[in-house]
Order: C-alpha cells, then structure tokens, then sequence
C-alpha cells in the first residue's frame, strides 16, 4: 500500500519590520507590518511610534531569531550629523528632540548584525544618492529609487564621485555592485475615500501647484496655459490653496490635468489625476519608472521645447471621447500598480521571490522593469517558504 504523498504546507504571509518615513508597507499591509518612525519631524500621528533605544534593541534581536522576513528601511535625505538635520529636529521635535536624534542615529545601525534580506525604499525628491545612504546601498539586496536618472550612475554625482562619474569609475567591480541594486519604483497615490469623479466636465485643463521658486517647466508651461486661455481653452487655476478633496473634486471636472515636473519628475497628481477622472498631462519623463503610464493610452506626454505643451493639449482636446477612456484606462492602471499594496509586493517579488501572502513568483511574472541581480537570485532562492 502506497504511504500517501507529504502535503505542501500552505505558505505564510510575510513578516515586515519597516524602518523610517513615508510609510509604505504599513499602509498597504499594516497586519503584517511592524513599523517604527525615524524622520526630522515627529509622527504625524499617534499610533505611529519612533525608532527608541528600547525598540531597536527589540527589532535587532527579533532580527536576529529570523522572526522577520524583510527588513525594509527608509534613506534619509540628509545624515544625522548635518547641521540642517540636527536644527531641523530639535525645532520640530522640541522638548521630544533627545528621542528625535537617537531615531536618526539609530536608522544607520538597523541593518547591520542579522542576515535578514533588506530592501531599501528612496522616495524623496533628489536624484542623488548621499553618501551617507551607502552602507545600506551595500547591505540591501535592492535599492529602489523614486527618482531614479535614466543613465544611473548619475545618482552618484558629487557622493561616491567628486564629480561625473567617467568610464574608468564606471569598470570598478564593486561600483557596478552598487548600480546593479537600483531598481525604479514610484511615488503612488492615497486613492481617494470616496468616488469624486465628476459627471459633468466643465474645464479643459486644470492645474494647482506652486510656479515660483520651483521647477522651469512649470514656469514655461503656465506660459503656454495662459496662451491656450486666450483662446478660448477653459483653463482652470485656483488662486487659493485647495484641500484634498477640493482638489480631487476640481481636477475632476477637468479634461486634462497639468501634471509637470516639481522638484522631482513624479509626482502624486501622476496618479491622482485618472482617479479623478482627468488625464495628466505631463512633460517628457527624465528618469526610469516603474510600471508607468503609457503616452496615448494612459496619459499626455509633452516635449518641454517651447511650444509642446500648447501643441499637445490642443490635440488632445480635439477628442473628448477618446480622453474619457484614457483616463478610465489610466486608473485601472493605477489601482493596479501603484497603490500601496501593489507597490509593497513589487518591492517583495523582487527581493525575495514572494507575493506578500508568502507564495513563490514564477520567472514570467517578474515585476516589470526589473531583473534581479545574483545577490538577489540567491536571497530569493534561500528564502523561508
């Protein structure tokens, strides 16, 4: 009699320990996800709680039992010891500032002295990599970066190079190492409470954002907005300062949203603007993204030459109906990449070879615009099941 087959134990959600700020992975799985504040400026909430002495001695021995299966850490703008930091939270932090500090300093240490597989997440502004970000570019299997230059070894301009990284710096073994890591990943979106989608259209393009001291684009595209205005294109620019909703609800009653660049290329109107119901009009992308809108079928994507922007909203305007299914197709897109969750288990599939409920990705459903590097083929392949 044949003894029956030894059953395949069903596989378990993954175990998070999230370090710094902004939030992802407790916000897209906050039932698996253990999450400690480190930042210049306190929690915005309560329920958030800050890197401590006590805590950290606590995550690095649960790190160290293998109770954890990722450890996803947060890069800091600036180093703990830059004076803007230091100013930055003993203002913010006030009578708090001791147990700010510690955070700060404690972020560098969480990712040395266990062998569980680290993901660092970049989701500020600059395109650089500091130099104080290195050792956890060293420790991580991955590095995804928000602003991630489509030739990347940009990001290492005047931090690991005193300049422009050139050819001979380029063929060092453990520099490409280094530029192997990074991996694209996008700012996402807070998907509205409630539908806000507008039934009646009575705008043709619709901005809100700050034009002075902020990026050129902006200030050559409101230019063109102001062209396009007089004549007869309904452009709508809200002097005052609009709350979210106010904002979801403005946008939604728009054709198309002017979405350019800020400080960095992405940006949430990106997102938000389809789920509003609006297509973004955005300026040509400047660095390699992660799952991104498709020009003519997901957004409006225009040449920053003089003239491109007009050029492109006109065209686009001309087919009302075709705008109306870009932007339902634009936000199924979006629901489906670049929520929290969706962004969370990118970061877990590529690291790790798991879903976040814990089951195996096959090779043909590797994340899009990524290819793991050996480091990261053997974590996956060593990872608990």
């Amino acid at each position: 009699m044949k003894s029956p087959r030894p059953s395949t134990p069903s596989p378990q959600p993954l175990r998070i320990l999230e370090i710094g700020s902004p939030e992802l992975f407790v916000l897209g799985v906050p039932q698996q996800t253990e999450y400690f504040w480190v930042g210049s400026k306190p929690p915005y909430s309560r329920t958030l709680r800050p890197l401590g002495p006590i805590s950290m001695i606590k995550c690095l021995r649960r790190l160290r039992r293998g109770e954890f299966d990722l450890l996803v850490v947060h890069a800091l703008q600036y180093p703990p010891w830059h004076p803007r930091s230091f100013l930055m939270v003993m203002r913010e932090w006030k009578i708090r500032a001791i147990r700010g500090l510690f955070a700060t300093v404690a972020w560098r240490f969480m990712h040395f002295w266990h062998d569980v597989p680290v993901a660092a997440v970049d989701l500020i502004d600059p395109c650089l990599i500091g130099s104080h970000n290195f050792s956890l570019f060293d420790r991580c299997q991955a590095y995804f970066k928000r602003e991630l230059p489509s030739d990347h070894w940009l990001v290492f301009c005047k931090s690991g190079y005193p300049n422009f990284p050139g050819r001979r710096w380029r063929s060092s073994a453990r520099y490409r190492r280094r530029v192997n890591k990074l991996r694209p990943i996008s700012l996402g979106v807070f998907p509205p409470s409630e539908d806000i989608g507008a039934a009646e259209k009575t705008a043709d393009i619709f901005f809100s954002g700050s034009v002075e001291f902020n990026s050129t684009v902006r200030v050559a595209g409101m230019r063109e907005l102001r062209q396009l205005a007089s004549e007869s294109y309904v452009v709508d620019i809200p002097a005052e300062r609009l709350d979210r909703q106010a904002f979801l609800r403005r946008m939604s009653s728009a054709w198309l949203a002017w979405s350019p660049s800020g400080l960095g290329w992405d940006c949430l109107r990106h997102c938000e603007a389809p789920l509003a119901g609006a297509v973004p009009l955005i300026n040509d992308p400047t660095i390699l993204r992660y799952a991104p809108l498709k020009a003519g079928e997901h957004c409006v994507l225009y040449p920053v030459e003089p003239g491109g922007l007009a050029e492109a909203a006109r065209r686009a305007l001309a087919d009302k109906s075709r705008l109306r299914k870009m932007a339902q197709a634009a936000a199924a897109h979006v629901r489906e990449h670049h929520s929290f969750h969706a962004r969370a288990e990118y970061v877990t599939m590529t690291v790790l070879g798991r879903r976040l409920d814990g089951s195996r990705v096959e090779p043909a459903e590797a994340p899009v615009n990524t290819e793991a590097t050996p480091s990261v083929r053997s974590v996956a392949s060593n990872a608990r099941a």
